[in-house]
């Protein structure tokens, strides 16, 4: 039998070491189009209060794509450590798409080190070229991890095939064409660049508050303002297209977060059990060199149901003797709690009304040269509301995705590695501590760096200007 502790803690782990994850990786993807917007204008233009914003935010950028490197490697690890069954039987499909996603992690990385530490060697043109390789990487790697997750949510593109027990690449199109994927994709590329402009929003609000880097900070609180109210207006729109393009390949997230009745949901998905341990018992027959065409006739029209009959193996070893008790409660458990769903949807809009009417305050206020101090504070104070409003949207993806690893096909349950309550602990214990430590570490250089000013960047811009 399963044991309810290891997936539990499981889940704890992987959700643990998402959330970095999901601070930073938006984070930093939204600094590397403001970093490319800036220096593209000091190339262009010319003017060195450009190149000077880039190096001072490109400071902070370092530190928020080191974390970011450290959490996508540890996100990664943790399907091979602790659901090493759902990557031996979706690995196929799912590592595809989060190899392209490191593959973009590295390349950014290749680009930041020329930026951070070439700035002595590199002309202009060739330093701006640098920029665009972490711009370009840092899509490339939200591309790969969003595509893996869409992919979980609504698997296309891969078929089972019945001897190995594994899910194969049939069609790459499929893979990396998902509707649900290329939405998530777009939806969470627009919450970056809200969350970056919220960034740089905030601590230029903090200096024009203490009258510190004047024109630096004039200079990008106008650019995070206008940029963070053209992306916010932009998720909303295409977050709810989403939301509804998405409803006819999971019912019941939508019905959840509507607050619409579950119970035609729930009958249907006691009949998908029936159709599944059919398909189950077939399979079995198949397995044993069973090959007739009426046989897998019969199993292909039944095998879209099979994940339905592995609800059972989280009460039932042998799911075929599954009594009706046993397939009601798989049935009750098929579908997400519902008011989690629901609040956090009700969150994620407010959260997004709110920071409509911020950034259209900021903007007008920068356009108009109209300085009030409560906008400020409320630009200062309102940090938090970008990743409020993107964990929100987080949590309603994976969170409606439950009880499925992958939709209709792998329970959670079923893909975790045959680990110890205790390897679990231990485990968890040192990803706390680390990430702790980590998050300290990068907390305090970005006070540091913050408290310091445009003073470190203004050398390398000289020297910067005398190579070119």
């Amino acid at each position: 039998m399963i044991s309810e502790t290891v997936v539990e803690l499981s889940r704890g782990q992987f959700a643990f070491t998402a959330v970095l994850q999901f601070l930073v990786m938006p984070l930093t993807l939204g600094l590397s189009l403001l970093l490319v917007i800036m220096e593209s204008w000091f190339v262009i233009g010319g003017q060195s209060l450009y190149q000077q914003m880039a190096q001072f935010w490109g400071r902070l950028f370092a530190v928020s794509f080191g974390l970011s490197m450290v959490a996508s490697l540890a996100m990664a690890i943790q399907f091979g450590v602790n659901w090493s069954y759902f990557a031996h039987y979706a690995g196929d499909a799912f590592g595809l798409a989060l190899l392209i996603g490191l593959a973009g992690l590295f390349l950014a990385a290749n680009g930041a080190g020329w930026f951070l530490f070439g700035g002595q060697r590199l002309g202009k043109v060739a330093h701006l070229v640098s920029i665009w390789l972490i711009c370009i990487g840092c899509h490339v790697n939200l591309f790969g991890f969003v595509m893996a997750s869409g992919w979980m949510q609504n698997p296309l593109g891969a078929e089972l095939n019945p001897q190995s027990l594994r899910l194969e690449v049939t069609d790459l199109h499929l893979l990396f064409c998902n509707p649900v994927g290329l939405a998530k994709f777009v939806h969470s590329l627009l919450a970056a660049y809200v969350t970056a402009a919220g960034f740089v929003l905030a601590i230029s609000a903090y200096y024009l508050l203490k009258q510190r880097e004047t024109l630096l900070a004039q200079a990008s609180f106008r650019v995070a303002a206008v940029l963070g109210l053209l992306m916010v207006i932009a998720t909303m729109a295409i977050g709810d297209r989403s939301i509804y393009a998405s409803a006819s390949i999971q019912r019941s997230k939508f019905a959840a977060i509507n607050g619409l009745s579950n119970d035609d949901l729930l009958a249907q998905n006691r009949q998908r059990i029936g159709n599944g341990l059919q398909a189950y018992a077939l399979l079995q027959e198949i397995r044993d060199e069973k090959n007739q065409p009426q046989l897998l006739s019969d199993f292909a029209a039944k095998k879209p149901d099979l994940g339905y009959a592995l609800l059972l193996k989280r009460w039932k070893e042998n799911v075929t003797d599954a009594n009706p008790a046993q397939i009601e409660q798989a049935a009750l458990a098929s579908l997400p709690a519902p008011q989690a769903l629901f609040w956090g949807y009700k969150a994620m809009i407010l959260v997004g009304c709110l920071m409509l009417a911020l950034f259209a305050l900021a903007s007008f206020a920068s356009i108009a040269a109209w300085r009030r101090d409560w906008l400020l504070k409320l630009c200062f104070y309102g940090l938090p509301l970008p990743w409020l409003a993107s964990g929100s949207g987080w949590f309603i993806s994976e969170f409606g995705r439950q009880p499925w690893m992958v939709a209709d096909i792998l329970p959670s349950w079923q893909g975790v590695s045959t680990l110890t309550t205790t390897d679990l602990i231990l485990s968890f214990a040192g990803y706390g501590l680390a990430y702790v430590g980590l998050l300290a570490l990068a907390g305090f250089l970005i006070l540091k760096l913050v408290r310091q000013g445009s003073a470190l960047a203004l050398p390398i811009a000289q020297e910067s200007e005398h190579v070119a």
